[in-house]
This record gives structure tokens, sequence and C-alpha cells, in this order.
């Protein structure tokens, strides 16, 4: 074998290599970018959803800390202290049941939030699997 062809074989095997590595590469800044976007997603998902979160939970505490002042003012307005007893298991009974509705709102939120968040993410890194295999 000449020294030429030698030095051919080995500059095309060098310039092989390096196209492989350029594609590799490519490949993976465009894995990092996708992920990068699916994580910016997730972020601005997430702040919409605590945004969302922390409206109910003003309106959960405006609702309570209104009916705490009702049941103040239907004391102060009794006749008997027998009167008491009633206004106070009415109020009782009715927060029980205004806590059990906050409850089922704040589960599925936070069932709603939990999905959503992460939803992006498991999207966009599937996506970099498929395209690396």
């Amino acid at each position: 074998m000449s020294p030429m062809s030698e030095h051919d074989q080995s500059r095309k095997f060098a310039d092989k290599t390096a196209t492989i590595a350029n594609e590799t590469l490519e490949k993976g800044k465009a894995a990092a970018e996708q992920s990068a976007q699916a994580v910016e997603k997730s972020y601005s998902v997430t702040v919409e959803n605590m945004r969302t979160l922390n409206v109910k939970m003003i309106e959960m505490a405006r609702t309570n800390a209104e009916a705490a002042f009702d049941l103040a003012l239907q004391i102060a307005k009794v006749q008997t202290p027998s009167d008491i007893t009633g206004v106070w298991t009415t109020h009782a009974r009715k927060q029980f049941e205004i806590l059990g509705e906050q409850t089922k709102e704040l589960t599925a939120l936070g069932q709603k939030m939990a999905g959503e968040g992460v939803a992006p993410i498991v999207r966009g890194v599937s996506e970099v699997f498929k395209k690396a295999s």
C-alpha cells in the first residue's frame, strides 16, 4: 500500500468520524433545546396553576371568615343562652359541608396541577428519545 493511499484512508476515516461527531452534537443540541422548552412550558403551566390555587385559597379563606363573622353576629343577637346551642349547631353543620366541598375542590385542583405540570416534561423527554433512537 502506498503512503498516499494510507494517507487518503486516514483522511477519509477522520472525515467520517468528524461527520458522525457533528451529527451527534447536532442531535444533542436539538434534544437539549427540546428539553429546555419542555421545562419552560412546565414552569409556565405550574405558575398559572399556582395562581389559580392562590385565588382559590383566598376565596375559601374569605368564605370561612365571613361565616365566622356571621356566627358572631348571630350569637350576639340571640335572646337566651339556650339559643346559642342552636345557632352553634347550625353553623357547625354548615361549615362541615363547606369544608367537604372545599376539600374536594382543592383535591381536584392538586391532581390537575400534578398532571399538567409534569406532562410537558414527559412529552419532551419522550420526543427526545424517539428522535435519538
